[in-house]
């Protein structure tokens, strides 16, 4: 029986096969246009270009974004089609007050802590609103391996969660399970909250919404990271705004939105949500 891993990357590459898409033996496609339904907007270049994920790579060097199973390509592919159309339509699909004008990408929210701070996928802001920062998640929740560690200087620097009481047990938590077996196996709960503090430090902690949004493959892997969403959700509490989102749940969402264009719903509907259409 095939991972839900497996099974997501086996899908992508049968979508690129049936349109003469050519990719390597890793799953990598030869140019970056190739994988994405819109070329690069010169100002999402530039932001995904400024920031450490290596997404764009460099000369000579494929990056991240040109993977098939790639999660950056999969919110390019989502969210870049809004940058020249109202922007507050796909904010309010992922559940937003109607009214954010701006959308960013790969946009990062330092610490205090030095060394490269938390990236995340998308910011939808507003002069009168609170920004909503997504955390998107394609096959990353189903790979294991991935999970960051908590490290001494996260406990160490004093003052360091204030404001943030049940985060920072968790984050006590964490670091003593990692002398044996996390309970969080699925999901990357080390990642969100040093996202959820690099955000505090920006914003205040009643001062912007995070939406974990995360690719739902029906599976045994699926049923265990939605299970642990949920207790990482009990745990936090109300300290700062945290919702969750599956990716299907927004693309049906947008189906709903005014105007949208077939060529659009096609692509996402092909190459990522086939298995939500009758």
């Amino acid at each position: 029986m095939s991972t839900a891993y497996e099974s997501i990357c086996s899908q992508q590459k049968s979508w690129a096969c049936q349109r003469g898409i050519r990719f390597d033996e890793d799953g990598y496609t030869l140019s970056l246009d190739d994988n994405l339904l819109l070329r690069l907007l010169p100002e999402v270049r530039k932001e995904f270009k400024a920031g450490k994920g290596d997404e764009l790579g460099a000369a000579g060097i494929r990056g991240k974004m040109q993977a098939l199973h790639s999660s950056s390509a999969l919110v390019v592919n989502i969210f870049q089609y809004w940058a020249n159309r109202d922007i507050s339509e796909i904010a309010s699909a992922c559940g937003t007050p109607h009214g954010m004008t701006r959308m960013r990408f790969e946009r990062t929210y330092p610490t205090t802590l030095g060394g490269t701070p938390p990236h995340l996928d998308v910011e939808f802001s507003a002069d009168s609103l609170k920004p909503l920062v997504i955390e998107s998640k394609f096959t990353e929740p189903y790979r294991r391996h991935t999970k960051r560690a908590i490290k001494d200087r996260h406990l160490d620097v004093p003052g360091l969660w204030t404001g943030l009481t049940e985060c920072e047990k968790l984050v006590r938590r964490i670091r003593e399970e990692e002398r044996g077996r996390t309970s969080f196996g699925y999901l990357d709960a080390p990642q969100l909250l040093k996202h959820i503090l690099g955000l505090t430090k920006a914003f205040g902690a009643s001062g912007f919404s995070l939406l974990y949004l995360w690719y739902e493959i029906p599976s045994p892997e699926a049923r265990s990271h939605r299970t642990e969403l949920n207790e990482f959700m009990n745990l936090i509490g109300q300290e700062v705004e945290f919702r969750q989102m599956t990716h299907q749940e927004l693309f049906q969402a947008i189906r709903e939105c005014h105007g949208v264009s077939e060529g659009y719903i096609r692509y996402l509907t092909e190459r990522y949500f086939s298995h939500l259409i009758d």
